[in-house]
């Protein structure tokens, strides 16, 4: 294809049929739904007795996810037409109820994942330590995480997505400190860290005045090690398992050829909060989740009639697909932007073992 065909009328069908307007009543009722059931959990675990905690922390963590996937909706300003509303739901739900700075997750995924996704060395969410996407990226790290890569990554990403949160709030926490050495302590920053400190004071400090801080501090490691699997779990089928790029299509096709759909049941489809239409959200993150099947229907026709690619599968073959990915990311080469306009949207087949051997053999001893 010499040049994509302009997106503007499929912008203005969606349009026309109302699917840009906000549904923030709705919104509203459902974080009022997620954050009643969250309440009433840990009420019960409080109350009741602690051997509640192992059947009711599965359930706190999927509504604690969706809840802050609420949050992500107002980072897009999808959520309301006003400013102030949307600052206050991504507030509410990232900072204060996750614990992660909406500055630093304005930077990470509003700007360097949907700007570049699936750009090497731009989209830091394919990038993972110490895990790798590339077999360049292998070849540029040190022997150890060469062999982690090479003998461990397939099988132990999941299990150490029980960190995910933990990482993040950890890079949001270097986020905050570099933030207020280059552009002050602006009002920005103080609402931020305002939040993140209430999280901790809500989460962790006052329950562990009145119950002890041993069982709130397994309570909370639970929780949060689940909404980190949960993120994994919603995140990675989206895009791992599609090309990995050294550069990019300047241009919205670029989102089409590294973002696919997770063909969910409704009931399931209602906790994502709208990212299983990952195409949807990439080419317009302002539409609303309550929006996202509609569009869907209309962006895959205006695709067929146009001859542009359009991926969309269900979700445990994407899923299998991003695991597959994990366990050979070591050995799959960087695609290029012509690769995936030639339609090779897939990463690269993997190189031959014993070539990559070589080849990492060589780099070391270059390094070296």
């Amino acid at each position: 294809m010499a040049s994509p065909p302009e997106l503007g009328p499929l912008r203005a069908e969606l349009r026309a049929a109302g699917l840009f307007e906000h549904r923030e009543l709705r919104s509203w009722l459902q974080l009022a739904l997620l954050s009643s059931v969250i309440a009433t959990c840990l009420t019960l675990i409080i109350t009741v007795h602690w051997w509640l905690a192992f059947p009711l922390v599965p359930v706190l963590s999927v509504f604690c996810t969706s809840a802050a996937m609420l949050g992500h909706e107002g980072s897009h300003k999808s959520f309301s037409s006003s400013a102030f509303r949307n600052t206050v739901l991504t507030h509410l739900t990232f900072p204060l109820l996750s614990g992660l700075s909406a500055l630093f997750w304005r930077e990470k995924h509003d700007r360097l994942h949907h700007g570049h996704p699936n750009v090497r060395g731009k989209d830091t969410d394919i990038h993972p330590f110490p895990f790798t996407s590339t077999l360049e990226d292998h070849l540029a790290a040190g022997p150890k995480r060469r062999w982690f890569q090479r003998h461990m990554q397939g099988w132990i990403f999941w299990p150490m997505s029980t960190l995910m949160a933990v990482g993040m709030r950890g890079s949001s926490f270097i986020y905050l400190y570099r933030h207020a050495k280059r552009h002050g302590m602006n009002g920005a920053w103080w609402l931020d860290v305002a939040c993140v400190i209430g999280h901790y004071v809500l989460w962790l400090v006052i329950p562990s005045i009145i119950w002890g801080p041993l069982p709130t501090f397994l309570l909370y490691t639970g929780i949060w090690a689940g909404v980190g699997i949960l993120l994994a779990l919603i995140f990675a089928p989206a895009h791992m398992g599609l090309a990995v790029v050294e550069g990019q299509n300047h241009d919205w096709m670029h989102q089409l050829e590294t973002s696919r759909n997770l063909e969910l049941p409704r009931v399931i489809s209602w906790f994502f909060i709208g990212l299983d239409y990952q195409v949807e959200h990439h080419l317009f993150p302002k539409l609303p989740h309550q929006s996202m099947a509609r569009a869907a229907a209309i962006t895959k026709s205006w695709c067929q009639r146009e001859g542009v690619i359009y991926q969309s599968e269900p979700y445990l073959k994407a899923l299998a697909s991003s695991a597959r990915f994990m366990a050979s990311a070591w050995r799959r080469p960087v695609s290029t932007p012509e690769d995936l306009r030639a339609g090779r949207v897939q990463p690269r087949p993997p190189v031959d073992l014993a070539e990559a051997d070589v080849a990492t053999r060589s780099t070391s001893i270059a390094a070296s």
